[in-house]
């Protein structure tokens, strides 16, 4: 499983708090306590979890062999829940309720004494409740975990806010760590924090990049509050500086067009291709949304227009290149999340188990160097001078997306 084989899909967590010497026999103690019993006590609306040793939902053999690999501890989170279907509970209530059936003194029929109906519900409420102790309508999940110690991050397949809340209090009661979700707004925060520029971040505001879309003027009329030049990104409500992640999306996808695809980092030069996957989503948050798949869906007209008209990426296919290894995803901008990573297969087959983890732990390492080393730089350039006249070139590029691909198509 990932990030053990096949394709990795994660969320980033920052970690605080005091990493673990995974050699000594302490850790691994601690996570067998916080394992979860396969039928320990659980209600309807619960939610319970545990750590696993990763390679399966039912694997608690936590040891350095299993779990340790460089500067970092590759586990698993079991969440269990509990649903009963509302047709079984409809049943077993009807069920309890015919048995109760009294016939009628004239002879009509029989009929449900009134106290009877209360009986026939507790009844089934009992029925369901013996049948979950017995492990019945159980629902586990499991998701991959890397802790990497020296980036101070976990990467983890967790999205629902229930289970990232159960993922945070597991982690402080088992091993005395704090963890928050990233998402781009909170990534940028750290980045500049590191630097002392936290001021920088609360400035923050979009940017019109496009002409706002003929639907404000219908907004102004109802009495709404929309203004041309500043966007309102509505799927960011909850986390504002998150359009971010949005603007770097569109700003990947200008490098792609006028740069070759060509990312300047300090950490070197990155080569990135925007193919198959493209969402898009109107940032006033009034014409709606643009979903392309496919091949070189940022080259057809409706996708010029649709961002001329004030679309902005929520997600996009990215092929990343850099350092002769090449990686394929979908990243959605503004939660930062990547999902379907696929690895570049190693040149030389791995000797053992442990060996071919390793190999995936260190591309993975290296995709995620890359993938943040250019968020960094976007994110210097935003916070920067540089980004007025970044802006006037993003706002030139756009107007004339629909002209240039015409020309194009007639050259070919």
């Amino acid at each position: 499983m990932p990030f053990r084989s096949g394709a990795i899909s994660y969320r980033r967590f920052a970690v605080t708090g005091e990493a673990p010497n995974m050699l000594e026999s302490k850790v691994y103690g601690l996570l067998r306590e916080h394992a979860l019993g396969e039928l320990e006590p659980i209600k309807p609306g619960e939610i319970h979890v545990g750590w696993t040793a990763g390679r399966h939902l039912f694997d608690t053999l936590f040891d350095f062999e299993r779990i340790g690999f460089g500067g970092g501890l590759l586990l698993g989170l079991r969440s269990d829940t509990v649903r009963v279907p509302p047709e079984i509970k409809k049943a077993y209530i009807a069920m309890a309720e015919d048995a109760r059936l009294v016939p009628s003194k004239d002879g009509g029929g029989a009929f449900l004494p009134r106290s009877a109906k209360k009986e026939a519900r507790e009844e089934a409420l009992r029925r369901i409740e013996e049948e979950i102790g017995e492990g019945r309508y159980r629902r586990p999940k499991h998701a991959p975990i890397w802790w990497d110690f020296a980036k101070s991050t976990m990467f983890a397949a967790i999205s629902a806010d229930p289970e990232v809340q159960a993922l945070r209090r597991l982690s402080i009661d088992s091993l005395g760590i704090t963890i928050a979700p990233r998402s781009s707004g909170t990534v940028a925060l750290d980045i500049l924090a590191a630097k002392g520029r936290t001021a920088d971040y609360d400035d923050l505001r979009p940017d019109a990049l496009s002409s706002a879309p003929p639907e404000i003027e219908l907004a102004r009329e109802d009495g709404r509050r929309s203004s041309a030049d500043r966007p309102e990104l509505p799927w960011n409500a909850n986390e504002p500086q998150d359009f971010l992640g949005n603007l770097f999306l569109l700003w990947l996808w200008w490098h792609c067009d006028t740069r070759e695809g060509l990312v300047e980092t300090p950490e070197g030069e990155v080569s990135i291709l925007i193919d198959k996957v493209l969402d898009l989503e109107c940032a006033w948050g009034l014409s709606g949304r643009t979903s392309l798949r496919g091949d070189a869906p940022t080259r057809k007209a409706e996708t010029a227009r649709a961002v001329q008209l004030g679309k902005w990426p929520r997600k996009i296919g990215l092929t990343v290149s850099q350092f002769g290894r090449v990686w394929e995803c979908t990243l959605q901008g503004d939660r930062f999340e990547v999902s379907g990573l696929k690895l570049p297969k190693p040149e030389d087959k791995p000797q053992s188990f442990r060996a071919l983890l390793e190999e995936r732990l260190d591309s993975f390492a290296t995709f995620d160097t890359a993938l943040m080393a250019m968020y960094r730089a976007f994110i210097e350039v935003r916070t920067s001078r540089a980004w007025d006249s970044c802006r006037s070139d993003m706002r030139n590029w756009i107007s004339e997306l629909g002209a240039t691909r015409k020309m194009v198509s007639v050259g070919v």
